[in-house]
Formats: C-alpha cells, sequence, structure tokens
C-alpha cells in the first residue's frame, strides 16, 4: 500500500468521519491564516507525522491557550505521554504510520482540533554518504552512525572510488553528483552525470548512468548519451521536448524519486536533471524528467518540468510528511553577486507542479556554492541541508532545519578527510553500516598484502580477493558480512 494511501486510511479511522475533505484529515484547512493553520505553523506541521517531543506554544496573540488530549486509552499511551505543555514520545510504532488520539486547543472562546499521527520507526542504524570524490570524477562512500547527527561521516577504504568509473560510465568514463535511494525490491539504486573533464577539458556532458546494487557494493550500469534521441529512449512515440537531441551539450546532476501516481498508481521511478542545449532559444540550464522502469535499465524521454527563466541546476526533491509537501532545493546558476546561493522551494504534486513559496538557503555572500541535498534524522523531525562552497574557502557544510526543512542555520562543517564534494544521503541498518566497514578493512587488507611482495602470491590473499568478487542473489548484506569478517579473521 503506498504512503499517501496508508496515512489516508488512518487519519479516516481515527476521526471516524467518512465525509470530510483531505485537508481536515491531515490537518489543514483552505484558510491559511485561521487559528487551526496558526498554530500548526507553530509547531511545524508536526502532529501529521510526530517523530519526537513537541513542546506546544501557551499563547496565541497574548491569549493563553489550553489544551487538551483524547485517546483511546484515555491517557497516556505505550508511545506518547502528555504533561499539558509537551507531547512526550516513549517509543515509535512498527511499519505504519499510526492514529494517536485527537489534541484540542482552546484560545479566546475558539476551540479547534487535531488528529495525531505517529510516523513509523526507522528502523535505522546509521547514515551513508555517497558522493563525488572531492579531488576527482569518481564516487565514494562515508558513513557516520545515529549518534553522530549526519555531522560527522568516516571514509571507506580511505576515500578510494567504489567503483572502477570507465566500468559503469558508458559514455566518458567518467561520474561525477553521485545519488543514491534505496529502491522498492530491496535493491539499492544510483544515478550519475556521466561526465569527464579531466579528459574532455570542457564543462561539456551528453548523458546519465542508471546504477542498481542489491549489497551497495558489487554495481551494474545503463548509460543513457541523450544526443542519439529515439534510440535510446523507451517511448520513442511520444513528443519531443528538445528540438534535436544531437545539439544536447549538458544534462547535469540526475537524482531519484519515487513517484507512487505514475501509470495509473503502479508508481515509477522519476529521475531529473537540468538540460543545456544549443538549439534556438535553449539558452540556460532547465530542468527536466524521465520516468526509468522498475528493474532500472529504460528511460524515457526528457519533459520539461521546471523553466525558472534563467539557468537552474542541482536539484534535489524530497517528501516531507509533516507539511505533506515537496520540497526542491535548487541552485540559481544564472543568479549573480549575492543572489548567488542554494534555494527552496514547495510543490504538491510530481512531476509537474508550481514552485511556490522560495528561500534563499545559503548565506556565503558572493561565494559560489553548489549540490544542495537534505536528508531527516533517524526518528526526527529535524533535516540536515548540505551544500558545498567552492569559491574561497572551499568547504562542506552540514546545516540544521526544522521540520519544514525551514529556518536553516550556519551548521558545521564536515572535515577534509572525507573528501566531501556534490552528493546524497541515505539511512542505512546496522548490517549495511557493518557491511561497508568489514568490506573497507578486507579491501585495504588486501591491497597491504599485494604491495608486500611476500604474499602477493600467497593463498590468503587469493582467497581475499575471491571474497571481495563475491555476489549473493539474495540476503546479500548479511551473507557478504559473514563472508568479509570470516574471510579477514583467516588474514
Amino acid at each position: 500500500m503506498n504512503r499517501k494511501l496508508t496515512y489516508t486510511i488512518l487519519t479516516l479511522v481515527l476521526a471516524n468521519i467518512v465525509n470530510t475533505s483531505l485537508y481536515a484529515q491531515v490537518n489543514y484547512c483552505p484558510n491559511d491564516d485561521c487559528t487551526k493553520c496558526r498554530l500548526l505553523r507553530e509547531v511545524d506541521y508536526q502532529f501529521n507525522a510526530i517523530r519526537n517531543d513537541i513542546t506546544l506554544p501557551q499563547t496565541l496573540d497574548g491569549k493563553t491557550i489550553h489544551w487538551q488530549i483524547e485517546n483511546r486509552e484515555g491517557g497516556d499511551t505505550p508511545y506518547m505521554a502528555f504533561d499539558g505543555q509537551t507531547i512526550h514520545i516513549k517509543s515509535l510504532p512498527k511499519g505504519e504510520y499510526q492514529p494517536a488520539g485527537t489534541l484540542y486547543a482552546e484560545v479566546g472562546g475558539e476551540k479547534v482540533k487535531f488528529n495525531l499521527t505517529l510516523a513509523p520507526d526507522d528502523e535505522m542504524f546509521g547514515y551513508l554518504y555517497c558522493h563525488m570524490a572531492g579531488n576527482g570524477e569518481n564516487t565514494n562512500y562515508a558513513i557516520g552512525t545515529k549518534a553522530d547527527r549526519g555531522e560527522i561521516f568516516y571514509p571507506i577504504i580511505n576515500n578510494q572510488p567504489i567503483f572502477n568509473p570507465e566500468d559503469v560510465a558508458k559514455i566518458e568514463g567518467g561520474v561525477r553528483d553521485a545519488f543514491i535511494i534505496r529502491g522498492k525490491d530491496n535493491n539499492y539504486l544510483m544515478v550519475n552525470t556521466d561526465m569527464c573533464n579531466r579528459k574532455s577539458r570542457v564543462w561539456f556532458n551528453y548523458g546519465i548512468d542508471l546504477l542498481k546494487s542489491n549489497d551497495l557494493i558489487h554495481w551494474t550500469s545503463v548509460s543513457f548519451d541523450f544526443r542519439k534521441g529515439n534510440e535510446v529512449f523507451s517511448d520513442p512515440q511520444s513528443k519531443d521536448y528538445i528540438k534535436d537531441y544531437k545539439k544536447i551539450n549538458r544534462v547535469w546532476a540526475p537524482q531519484i524519486i519515487w513517484d507512487e501516481d505514475y501509470n495509473d498508481g503502479e508508481g515509477g521511478y522519476l529521475i531529473y536533471y537540468s538540460i543545456l542545449s544549443t538549439n534556438e532559444g535553449d539558452t540556460y540550464d532547465k530542468i527536466y524528467y524521465s520516468y526509468a522502469n522498475r528493474d532500472f535499465t529504460t528511460l524515457t524521454k526528457p519533459q520539461l518540468m521546471h523553466d525558472h527563466g534563467i539557468s537552474v541546476i542541482d536539484c534535489h526533491i524530497d517528501w516531507n510528511d509533516c507539511d505533506r509537501r515537496y520540497h526542491v532545493f535548487y541552485k540559481k546558476e544564472g543568479a549573480a553577486g549575492v543572489d548567488r546561493g542554494i534555494y527552496e522551494a514547495v510543490f504538491d504534486k510530481l512531476p509537474v507542479s508550481e514552485w511556490r513559496n522560495v528561500l534563499h538557503i545559503t548565506n556565503e555572500g558572493k561565494e559560489q556554492v553548489e549540490g544542495g541535498s537534505a536528508f531527516r534524522l533517524i526518528n526526527e523531525n529535524t533535516w540536515k541541508v548540505t551544500y558545498i562552497k567552492y569559491s574561497g574557502q572551499r568547504v562542506y557544510r552540514v546545516c540544521n532545519a526544522n521540520a519544514t526543512e525551514e529556518n536553516v542555520d550556519r551548521g558545521v562543517v564536515i572535515g577534509t578527510n572525507v573528501n566531501p564534494q556534490h552528493g546524497s544521503f541515505m539511512q542505512i541498518t546496522k548490517d549495511e553500516y557493518d557491511l561497508l566497514q568489514a568490506w573497507s578493512d578486507l579491501k585495504l587488507k588486501v591491497q597491504e598484502l599485494e604491495a608486500n611482495p611476500k604474499a602477493a602470491k600467497s593463498k590468503k590473499l587469493k582467497v581475499a580477493k575471491e571474497a571481495l568478487e563475491k555476489t549473493f542473489a539474495t540476503n546479500s548484506v548479511p551473507l557478504l558480512l559473514k563472508l568479509y569478517k570470516d574471510t579477514i579473521k583467516t588474514l
């Protein structure tokens, strides 16, 4: 069942109402200035997806607010307690969103109610930062634990590439702007800009790479050279939004988001990216999108998602279950001076919808920034907004944001030991975290032995190399984790 349908059903059960609007079910109303909406903004819309303690406002326009909560148990629940001022979260439910009662606010003689919904436990251990190398066109990994709060990461295999870029990037042999997600079929998906400025010496490229893996380590890929047009796209009969594909000279920073409404509710992987061409009238980068099939091996023709009127690149889109909107971060490539930077907008529906409520996220003056990204902390409604400043003193910044991904602070700088650049963040399990660490340990040990003339021909080294090449069709992560740990012991 998709997340929006699940959420709607649960809130209907909570309210015991059949004929109510979707706004009422998810704590919205058409009048954005009413008491209810103003109170919702005070708590960053967290009643729709509670993950952490919420301190309720005590006054509105100088008037005292009296809060009261009702739930099925008539008091505190296994998940939640209320002391009149703060909703305290004791634990989160497993698997699905959970109705948690009704909250009433009485202020100035007016009484409004809010349906409370607990978000499910993420059941995650840490974070994977999958990124372009800061010193080359490669893809690197770094990992951090939940306790590191998305601010501290430890490089995997000493910042070496996780794969040979020439094996996956069949157009130019270089990969940039890595973006990774957890797929719908117990797999992992990645997209890269297929580009090698080191070889071409120009800031042009012509396509992207789609990669998939079932263990985060062994990847297969399909490359799409957009200049070939109908030859590479899966829907040759569809309308062409690019006049002449051969004139494309930039396809930058692809990312992935699951669109559950695609294909009459079957869902699909929406891939979005920026395109620039020398076609008449194409004077700046615009945001386009395609759909990949479930197997992540085909791509539909690019269609226009957003024309900002100036060059826009490096889009990052996520779904926020608190304010129930899509949030997009993007770089105004065509801006100058203090207007440069990462901006944020919100919109209601994929793939094409009006972008609104634009915010200037970065505060770097006239310095150049790029690669904006965002991710939510495990079991919290706190978000991290990240970007790299590449002019002046080069830094990669991780900033704090509230539940609606606003009020972005200056955050902290990731240390240079990670060699950070444009990338993405994904929550990972304990097994996934341990697997990546064990893989790193084993690879580094193999490299150490290979450098030793006496050990280079040993049987142990041969066994270790064979372990690194081993793949499993199912249960890949736990099986590889055991294999790597056992192999390390023999060395």
